[in-house]
């Protein structure tokens, strides 16, 4: 009961940021929507003039910066909060690339299915950081790691196989 507990809990979390970020879109002016989507993502801006290295030192920092935030007791509470930021922008750079005029088969193959497991993931990685109230270990039991290294290896699979769809779409 626990476990379903959490995944309803990031996937409600990965959903409210979604549409946050969407509805963020409709009251930030187009010059500001675009410098933050090339800070997350410039491939959904500028297309293929972007190098991968963008897209690959966002996805690095949010994790590393994530890491380092759950380290101390004093920051741990930011982890989740970072996590729902990822999905805001997320749903702030889907929503540009629609009204962009993108073609819907570039974004229901590339950008919407690598994105939303790619969150996904992050999600999961920040709840293993610091678990919601309702899984967090008893008095004097330390966190289960564990599982970091498998979160991350899919991340970058994911990331990976976003990569060459992206290279392959145009």
């Amino acid at each position: 009961m626990v476990r379903s507990l959490s995944f309803i809990h990031l996937f409600i979390i990965l959903a409210v940021g979604f549409i946050g970020g969407a509805l963020l879109f409709r009251e930030m002016p187009t010059s500001v929507i675009e410098k933050v989507i090339l800070f997350y993502d410039g491939r959904v801006v500028q297309g293929h003039d972007v190098g991968y290295s963008r897209s690959i030192g966002t996805t690095a920092f949010f994790f590393v910066f994530v890491f380092v935030l759950s380290a101390f007791e004093k920051t741990r509470f930011m982890v989740l909060f970072l996590g729902a930021v990822k999905c805001v922008l997320f749903g702030l750079s889907s929503s540009y690339l629609i009204s962009s005029g993108a073609k819907m088969m570039v974004y229901s193959i590339w950008w919407f299915p690598f994105q939303f497991i790619g969150c996904l993931l992050f999600l999961v990685y920040c709840a293993v950081l610091h678990p919601p109230f309702f899984t967090r270990p008893t008095i004097g039991k330390s966190r289960n790691l564990r599982p970091l290294p498998l979160l991350i290896g899919l991340s970058v699979a994911v990331l990976a196989s976003e990569i060459i769809i992206f290279q392959f779409m145009s």
